[in-house]
């Protein structure tokens, strides 16, 4: 299987399941398709709860049923809400060209990640050099040797020695486990494939929804979708997400960033459409299944969205509104309820992160506003997106479009105060959102970049639309019969396309580097998975307790589908090696001489036992 072969089959999985149970709640293709990867994650969000906690073995087979199960509960609430359809507001559904439009600038979008990413990744089947994704890919490692996909079930992978109470998110996990078994991939590499699919597609998709929520309401249909379709293809420029998300293999975190707007807007529609509120309550589960900082980011977008426009405007009126949003509110959460419980007693934990720049707070709001972290001191600031999206957020103030520009302002103070604490009752108030971001300027940046693209997406949209009204006008003066209006179209989609090319290819070389930074085979080479295949043929490999540093080579368990649970963690120095296979389809084993001899490197421990 190649690495193109590999992201389809990832993409399908992430898409398909999700559009199907909204195509059984009579979405439209373009909706169900854009929703799709959110319920996705509903649907394994839903069944890996409650079957850790009966003991129902999470698989292919399994996760097929649970699609089956809520396929059908879902297209019996259509017919039970049927009532309340609103056919009016269907006939202002993006249809035909203008779809077909949007559709065009999420795919020219997608496209460009890709390159970045099958370029950047030459050796897209090693084991990268970060801990957290030896983290992620031991967690499917687990679902797929124990069956146990439940949040509230990490425990047993993390504290090897007491199995103590853990909660993480793990319906990413859940769904690269079964992409692992359908397409028999080794954990890591189903791993690596999940987040591709995830970089590649819901990025583009979340900014042509974002903007198109922005201003379907203020401006035509067809300035709407060239305004989305612009911001689907610019969103491969911007480097906060995905690229810099998948260089910290932060993966959850990057596939709730892409889930948020697509779950924002599925929410939002309920105000008008009401029997989509099944769907929406499967989505919000899901994002919050996968990382709760996703579901943060979702209620800032609808809080910003409820008090600075839909209150003023009510779509049925201010209670009806009100019912609407708590009848998606309500049933998330009961249903989350445990995750919630969980996530409580683990708070002091979460509240413990700190990443401090001890910059000034001038260079803090610098750092937050021009989109710069740690990770990026190595390359310029992206001023000429900056700009764009400046001047977009110029018209979208202009327009009376205030929400965005809120939720924008809200994460500026945060990371602010992430870097350098501001103090008084704004620094309070910052400080405790930012807990829900680990405190972390980068995962604030991130999420803050999810806004900055649309408005750059409509700033550059408006400003070849001047350009081009401006060429009308001048080539009006020389000829005698005026020019068709397709022609001027054409003309403004090719500009388009060529900035969006331009910009795409300016700031390839970076974004290559980080898709593949992590893919080096520093930590762990050739030799280290040929000294693993050597150590589980040894006797006591299935029961030995392996006490190693957080960067030993144990963590080549991970690349093997007959190797289980090696170096599993990203803060226990133990882990037990137990259920290790002896059967290894990888290269010849090193003889016991070879291993003594193994060379050391410097932060590099060989030994079993060190």
């Amino acid at each position: 299987m190649g690495l193109t072969i590999g992201i389809l089959a990832a993409l399908l999985l992430l898409i398909a399941p999700g559009a199907i149970v909204a195509r059984s709640a009579q979405l439209t293709w373009p909706i169900a398709v854009a929703a799709g990867p959110a319920l996705t994650y509903g649907v394994v969000a839903l069944a890996i709860i409650p079957f850790g906690a009966l003991g129902i073995v999470w698989n292919a087979w399994t996760a097929l049923g649970a699609l089956l199960v809520v396929t059908m509960v879902v297209a019996g609430l259509r017919v039970l809400l049927d009532p309340y359809r609103d056919a009016d507001g269907e006939s202002r559904a993006v249809t035909g060209w203008p779809a077909l439009t949007v559709a065009a600038g999420v795919l020219l979008g997608a496209v460009l990640i890709g390159c970045a990413a099958v370029r950047g990744i030459p050796h897209w089947q090693s084991i990268p050099s970060t801990w957290d994704a030896v983290w992620h890919a031991n967690t499917v490692r687990f679902i797929l040797d124990t069956g146990q996909a439940s949040s509230t079930h990490m425990g047993e992978l993390r504290n090897v020695e007491t199995h103590a109470l853990l909660y993480y998110p793990s319906a990413f996990h859940a769904l690269a486990a079964v992409l692992a078994q359908l397409t028999g991939a080794a954990p890591t590499t189903a791993y690596t494939l999940s987040s591709l699919a995830a970089a590649i597609w819901l990025f583009p998709v979340s900014a042509a929804l974002l903007t198109w929520r922005m201003l379907r309401m203020r401006t035509s249909q067809w300035r709407t979708a060239g305004a989305a379709a612009t911001a689907g293809a610019l969103s491969a420029s911007f480097t906060a997400v995905p690229y810099v998300e998948f260089d910290t293999a932060a993966m959850p975190n990057l596939t709730a960033y892409g889930l948020a707007a697509p779950t924002f807007v599925l929410i939002a529609s309920t105000l008008r459409h009401r029997d989509r509120i099944p769907v929406a309550v499967l989505a919000l589960v899901g994002i919050f299944s996968v990382h709760i900082t996703g579901g943060v980011v979702v209620l800032m977008l609808l809080a910003a969205w409820w008090l600075l426009e839909t209150l003023w405007q009510p779509v049925r009126g201010r209670v009806a509104d009100v019912v609407a949003l708590a009848t998606v509110a309500v049933p998330s959460g009961l249903v989350l309820l445990p995750q919630f419980i969980s996530v409580k007693q683990q708070e002091d934990v979460i509240a413990g992160h700190s990443y401090l720049t001890y910059l000034s707070k001038k260079r803090g709001l610098f750092d937050a506003v021009f989109q710069h972290s740690r990770h990026l001191n190595d390359f310029p600031v992206q001023y000429a997106l900056i700009a764009l999206a400046a001047a977009g957020g110029l018209i979208l103030l202009v327009r009376r479009i205030w929400w965005p520009l809120a939720v924008w302002l809200v994460l500026i103070v945060a990371n602010v105060d992430a870097g350098t604490p501001l103090g008084g009752p704004i620094g309070t108030l910052a400080g405790g959102l930012g807990e829900f971001f680990y405190k972390d300027p980068r995962r604030i940046a991130a999420a803050t970049a999810l806004l900055l693209v649309p408005m750059a997406g409509v700033a550059l949209f408006a400003l070849v639309m001047v350009v081009v009204a401006a060429a009308e006008r001048l080539v009006g003066r020389f000829l005698t019969r005026p020019v068709a209006a397709p022609v001027w179209a054409a003309a403004a989609a090719v500009l388009l396309v060529a900035a969006n090319l331009v910009s795409a290819w300016h700031y390839f070389p970076r974004h290559r580097f980080l898709f593949g930074d992590k893919y080096d085979s520093v930590m762990i080479d050739q030799r280290d998975l040929e000294a693993m295949a050597y150590l589980a043929r040894l006797p006591g490999a299935r029961d030995t307790l392996i006490g190693n540093a957080n960067t030993d080579a144990t963590r080549g368990c991970t690349r093997w589908p007959t190797c289980t649970r090696c170096g599993r963690t990203t803060t226990t120095r133990c882990s037990r090696a137990r259920g290790i296979s002896v059967s290894f389809s990888g290269p010849t084993p090193m003889t016991p001489t070879q291993i003594h001899g193994y060379p050391r490197r410097s932060g590099h421990s060989t030994s079993a036992t060190s």
